[in-house]
C-alpha cells in the first residue's frame, strides 16, 4: 500500500511513494535546507594559472557568496588530469567535495586511457554545466600564412616541416592537432610540452610554428602570435572578423570544451538541486561574466541532463579522432 507523504512547504512538491522512501526523501530535503554547514572543497584538475583554475577560483569566490560558506579551490595537477577527477570520485557524498569537470578529465582521458580509474558517468552526479569554448588556431608571425587556406597550402607543400605545438601527449591541443590533420589531409609534426605554458612560450620563441589556445587575445593583440582561425562552429565574439575553420573549408571541423561542476555519485538530489540554483545564480553575476569572457570563456548554463549529452557525445569524439590519429594514450 502507498502513502502521499508531502514535503516539508519550503522543499517543494509532494511525492507519492512508500512511506520509507517519503520519509528519507523528507529527511534528505532537511539536510539540504540546512546544508552547507562548513567550507566546500572545490577540485580543479589542473595546475595554478591555466583556464580552467582562473575560472574555478572566479566561480568559487561568488558561489561562496550564495551559499554562505567558504568555497576553496584546490588544484590537483597531474596524470594528464586524471588525479582531481579520481580522487573526487572517491570522496564522501556529502556536497563538500565537488569536482571542477572539464573535457580532458571527464570525456577525452575516460574515452582514449585505459589507466583512468573512475567512469565519468556513473562515479559522478552532474551538477551544472557552466562554460564553453572554442580555441584559436595560432602561429609564430614568421609562418607565412594568415588564412587557414593558406596554412593548408603550406602544410602540403611543406609534409611533416609544419609543427603544431601541444601541453602533452593526449592533451587538448593534440586532439585538435590530429583532427586538423585528418580533416585538411596533411602531415604537421607534433611537439608535445609538459604543459600548455612552455608550448605556448616555444610558440611565442618561434621554435614551434603553431598551436591553438583559448585565451589567445592578449597574446594575438600583442603581435606575439598571428591568429589563423577559430576551431567552433561558431565564430568567436572576441575575434567576430576571424573565420572559423568550418567557414574556412574544412566543413564540419568543431573542437569545443567545457567546464562545470560534479559532484560524487550519490550525492542527495536535494543538495545537488541547491547548488545547481547557487551556481545558476553565480554565472548571472556581473563579475563572473566579465571576468570568465576575459579569458576566452561563453557562459553556457546546463543541468544534469545536458551535461550527461555533452560527456557521451564528446567521448564519442575523442575515441575517433584517437583511432584515426594513431593516438596512444597508455604508453
Amino acid at each position: 500500500m502507498t502513502s502521499t507523504i508531502p514535503f516539508p512547504a519550503a522543499c517543494g512538491r509532494p511525492l507519492q511513494g512508500l512511506v520509507a522512501v517519503a520519509l528519507l526523501a523528507t529527511a534528505g530535503c532537511a539536510l539540504a535546507q540546512a546544508f552547507p554547514t562548513k567550507p566546500i572543497r572545490l577540485v580543479v584538475p589542473g595546475a595554478p594559472g591555466g583556464i580552467t583554475d582562473i575560472a574555478a577560483r572566479v566561480v568559487a569566490n561568488r558561489l561562496a557568496s550564495e551559499l554562505g560558506q567558504p568555497v576553496y579551490v584546490e588544484d590537483k595537477a597531474g596524470g594528464g588530469g586524471r588525479i582531481g577527477p579520481a580522487e573526487v570520485a572517491r570522496s564522501p557524498a556529502d556536497g563538500y567535495t565537488l569536482l571542477y569537470a572539464n573535457s580532458v578529465g571527464n570525456a577525452l582521458l575516460p574515452a582514449t586511457s585505459k589507466s583512468v580509474t573512475y567512469d565519468p558517468i556513473t562515479d559522478f552526479k552532474p551538477v551544472a554545466l557552466l562554460f564553453s569554448y572554442a580555441t584559436t588556431l595560432v602561429c609564430h608571425p614568421s609562418v607565412p600564412v594568415n588564412t587557414a587556406q593558406e596554412l593548408v597550402e603550406y602544410a602540403r607543400k611543406n609534409p611533416g616541416k609544419l609543427t603544431y605545438a601541444s601541453a602533452g601527449q593526449g592533451s587538448g591541443n593534440h586532439f585538435t592537432g590530429a583532427l586538423f590533420n585528418s580533416m585538411a589531409k596533411v602531415d604537421t609534426l607534433h611537439v608535445p610540452y609538459k604543459g600548455s605554458g612552455p608550448a605556448l612560450q616555444d610558440v611565442i620563441a618561434g621554435n614551434v610554428n603553431c598551436t591553438d589556445l583559448g585565451a589567445a587575445k592578449p597574446s594575438v593583440d600583442a603581435g606575439r602570435l598571428k591568429a589563423i582561425a577559430t576551431t567552433g562552429l561558431t565564430r568567436d565574439p572576441r575575434f567576430p572578423n576571424l573565420p572559423t575553420l568550418d567557414e574556412s573549408g574544412l566543413k564540419g571541423f568543431e573542437m569545443t570544451w567545457w567546464q562545470g561542476v560534479m559532484a560524487p555519485a550519490g550525492t542527495p538530489q536535494a543538495i545537488v538541486d541547491k547548488l545547481e540554483k547557487a551556481l545558476r545564480a553565480t554565472l548571472d553575476a556581473p563579475e563572473v561574466k566579465a571576468r570568465t569572457y576575459e579569458v576566452g570563456l561563453n557562459t553556457t548554463f546546463g543541468n544534469a541532463a545536458d551535461f550527461n549529452r555533452a560527456i557521451v557525445k564528446d567521448m564519442e569524439k575523442f575515441k575517433s579522432i584517437a583511432k584515426g590519429a594513431g593516438i596512444v594514450m597508455d604508453e
